[in-house]
C-alpha cells in the first residue's frame, strides 16, 4: 500500500513484537518493512523520522542526512533531528531545530510538546513558558500524542497549553 501511517504502524508492530529490543530476527523484520515503506513512499516525513530514530547510534547522522536530502522541510524529520541533537548534548542546535519544527508546522502538537520537554530541562522555566505561549497561540491539532491525549473525554475543554503540559508527563510516563 502507498500509505506512510500503514508502513510506520506496521515496522512499530514489528518493533513491538520484540519488548527487550534485543531479538535480531525482530529488529531485521522492521528494518526490512521499514525499507519497503521507504521504497513505497519515498517522500514520507513520517517514516524518514521513523527511520533516523531507530537506526543504529553510529548511522543516524547519516540517515540524518539522507531523510533531509529527500524530504528537505519536512518537520517530522527536523524534529527527529532534533531529538538527536538533544541525546548528544547539543543544546542550541537542538533549541534552533526544534525551534525550525514548530516554525514550519505549528499544527503537530507533539512537536510542541518535545520542544517544552527539552525547554524545561535545558532552558529554565522563562524559556518553556516562552515555548507554552507560542504552542497556545498555534493551537496545534495534530500530532500521535498530541490527538490521543487532547480526544479523551476528560480533556476536551482543556486549551493549548494544558494539553502541551499533559502530553509532556506522558511523554515521561513513556520512558520511565
Amino acid at each position: 500500500p502507498k500509505n506512510e501511517w500503514l508502513w510506520l504502524a506496521a515496522t512499530r508492530q514489528e518493533r513491538a513484537a520484540d519488548p527487550s529490543g534485543v531479538d535480531p530476527e525482530a529488529i531485521k523484520a522492521a528494518d526490512a518493512l521499514l525499507s519497503k515503506g521507504l521504497q513505497e513512499c519515498p517522500a514520507s516525513g513520517a517514516l524518514w523520522a521513523e527511520a533516523v530514530k531507530s537506526a543504529p547510534r553510529p548511522q543516524r547522522k547519516a540517515k540524518s542526512v539522507d531523510a533531509l536530502k529527500r524530504c528537505d522541510n519536512d518537520p517530522r524529520i527536523i524534529a527527529s533531528i532534533a531529538n538527536l541533537f538533544w541525546q548528544d548534548r547539543k543544546v542550541d542546535k537542538a533549541r534552533s531545530w526544534f525551534n525550525r519544527s514548530c516554525t514550519i508546522d505549528p499544527d503537530i502538537g507533539d512537536h510542541w510538546a518535545a520542544y517544552y520537554r527539552f525547554e524545561l530541562q535545558h532552558g529554565g522555566d522563562a524559556a518553556a513558558a516562552a515555548v507554552a505561549k507560542r504552542c497556545r497561540e498555534a493551537d496545534p491539532k495534530h500530532g500521535e500524542l498530541w490527538q490521543r491525549v487532547s480526544k479523551r473525554v476528560k480533556n476536551w475543554h482543556d486549551d493549548a497549553e494544558t494539553l502541551l503540559k499533559k502530553c509532556v508527563a506522558e511523554m515521561g510516563a513513556g520512558e520511565a
